[in-house]
């Protein structure tokens, strides 16, 4: 333990040569000096060690025992550090060392984000960067409870937001709001209206009149299901009580017609790699990149730039701001190319397809048909089909032509009492 703290402290090994070696032991157990290891090489000579700090002390009671003292080795940390007393660079690079080591432990390098579910982890650092928090901002300096309220107020999907630091990791855990379900407003009149040309195969009505029966062929935007609902009396009345507007509902099947046409060019062009390539370096610290190129321009007409990025990750799932990126710049030309006139009517077909399937809403394909022809270098595919499909559509009604129906309703049930009362 004693040697761990003359390391710590410094020690000095001294040759101590005198008539009463003895005196002077006495005086340094007077003064309360530390010395150990004290070994004789003869009657009149001591080997001693002694503290760094108490080796001045030690020489004024050498000469009150008139003695003479001689310094041999020094060690320990002091004596080591003054080596570099004049060599001010190395005294710099360690002062920067360790302010770097101070301020960089408490500096953010990792964001972690917990609990989001539709906003990506991207769209948060993004607005919390314009909050004032990124990569390289300094911890102690974050106001953590206004920032936590700037983002609540930016982010509309978001019920509740917390931002802790743990040293260089800033800690983001969200909670998004859970949105209701779209709902139609049920006092807003509207009308089933036919999305597409076709026969009516089902007709289901679940609110509102319906204007066609089933086998009957309709034509696109002619109202199937009216919001307009006539009111029926009683049987012993047998008379109409107007209308009243509802807003229309229902099932409508039926079976369509589609033509669709797409087309492509047989004639293109295909890159071809020169093997002409140049290759550049860069290293991104704290979202500050370096560039190790003085060039910056590319000297090729056409090219591509491959770039790999490789991060250090100490630990796994642990990524640091240090990305260092090869960017690799390659040369092409190119020369023409004939698609394969098959491979392109399989992939017009294919897309066709799909396209037509998108479109319907709960039906099916029946049947189809394609024909293709050809116009110069252009492929052109048509697609005829026949469907099954949901050709109802909800459509609002015109406010206006609301009010005045319910106005006319009103008038006309007016005049109905006034009869009764007469």
């Amino acid at each position: 333990m004693k040697q761990w703290m003359g390391w710590l402290i410094g020690v000095v090994t001294v040759r101590i040569t005198g008539a009463q070696p003895t005196a002077l032991l006495n005086l340094c157990a007077r003064e309360g000096l530390l010395l150990w290891q004290m070994t004789s090489e003869d009657p009149f000579t001591l080997v001693v060690k002694v503290p760094a700090r108490q080796y001045s002390r030690l020489c004024r009671l050498v000469e009150e025992a008139q003695c003479t003292v001689q310094e041999r080795k020094n060690q320990g940390i002091p004596f080591f550090l003054l080596r570099f007393r004049r060599r001010y660079a190395l005294l710099a690079g360690i002062v920067l060392c360790v302010a770097a080591l101070v301020i960089g432990s408490r500096t953010v390098l990792t964001v972690d984000v917990s609990g989001n579910e539709t906003l990506t982890r991207e769209e948060i650092i993004s607005q919390l960067r314009l909050c004032g928090v990124s990569v390289g901002t300094y911890g102690p300096s974050i106001p953590i409870r206004e920032v936590e309220n700037r983002m609540m107020l930016a982010v509309d999907e978001l019920t509740f937001f917390s931002l802790n630091l743990h040293g260089t990791r800033a800690e983001v855990i969200v909670r998004e709001k859970t949105m209701p379900p779209e709902r139609e407003d049920e006092k807003r009149p509207a009308d089933v209206v036919s999305s597409a040309d076709g026969v009516i195969t089902h007709m289901e009505p679940w609110a509102g009149d319906p204007c066609f029966q089933e086998g009957e062929a309709v034509c696109k935007g002619d109202v199937l299901i009216s919001g307009d609902m006539v009111l029926d009396a009683p049987p012993p009345l047998g008379t109409e009580l107007g209308t009243m507007l509802v807003r229309a509902k229902g099932k409508i099947m039926a079976e369509t017609k589609h033509t669709m046409t797409a087309q492509i060019m047989l004639r293109g062009e295909k890159k071809v790699y020169t093997g002409k390539e140049c290759t550049r370096y860069s290293l991104s610290i704290l979202g500050r990149r370096v560039k190790f190129y003085q060039n910056a321009g590319i000297p090729y007409e056409k090219y591509d730039i491959i770039s790999r990025l490789r991060s250090w990750t100490p630990i796994e799932g642990k990524t640091l701001p240090i990305v260092w990126e090869k960017e690799q710049v390659r040369e092409y030309t190119t020369v023409p190319v004939t698609l394969d006139e098959k491979q392109a009517e399989a992939l017009l077909r294919e897309r066709l397809m799909t396209s037509l399937q998108e479109q319907m809403d709960q039906g099916e394909v029946r049947k189809a048909d394609y024909t293709t022809r050809r116009q110069g270098d252009c492929l052109i595919v048509t697609l005829y089909a026949e469907c099954t499909e949901q050709i109802g559509r909800t459509v609002e009604k015109d406010t206006q032509e609301k009010s005045g129906s319910v106005q006319r309703f009103s008038q006309e049930g007016t005049e109905e009492e006034k009869e009764q009362s007469q």
